[in-house]
């Protein structure tokens, strides 16, 4: 029993960096793959969805879906919500976080259902942004790296 009580008690903040960002870009990634397999169970294959770097070069999708577009998605959609509500509103930690999970997620522009996995990345990427600025780490390049790793999951299965 002394165990248990061990356990719960432990509380996010206590994650280690890098087992929040891979913790983190799993849950994503596999999140994602399930929500999708859901929806095409439940409602049969998807509508098509334009993928504007489709005819790019490896290299140029690998810089722009892993490594530009993450990092400025984490300052629109976490840093600057968050920031803004938190600090400049002074609104709790919650309520900075549903306002950094409905912008990241109005900012893809899905009115589908494209918009459950999004929605999954969002609250993902908003919990690891909190938890990082509420234990004064670096919650900008944590979730910035954890974006970027679920992305690159999903740029080499696309690739397979």
């Amino acid at each position: 029993m002394p165990a248990l009580s061990v356990l719960t008690k432990r509380s996010w903040s206590d994650v280690p960096r890098p087992a929040l960002i891979i913790g983190g870009a799993a849950v994503m990634f596999f999140g994602q793959i399930v929500l999708v397999l859901a929806e095409y169970a439940l409602l049969g294959a998807p509508p098509a969805h334009d993928k504007p770097l489709a005819h790019q070069s490896l290299q140029v999708r690998v810089l722009v879906i892993v490594v530009v577009m993450p990092f400025v998605e984490t300052l629109i959609g976490q840093w600057l919500p968050i920031r803004l509500i938190n600090r400049v509103c002074r609104l709790s930690w919650r309520v900075a976080g549903f306002g950094s999970i409905a912008l990241f997620t109005l900012l893809h522009g899905y009115t589908d259902r494209a918009v459950a996995p999004i929605l999954l990345g969002a609250v993902v990427l908003a919990t690891v942004f909190i938890v990082e600025a509420k234990r004064n780490g670096r919650p900008v390049v944590t979730t910035w790296l954890t974006h970027a790793l679920a992305n690159a999951c999903v740029l080499l299965l696309q690739s397979l």
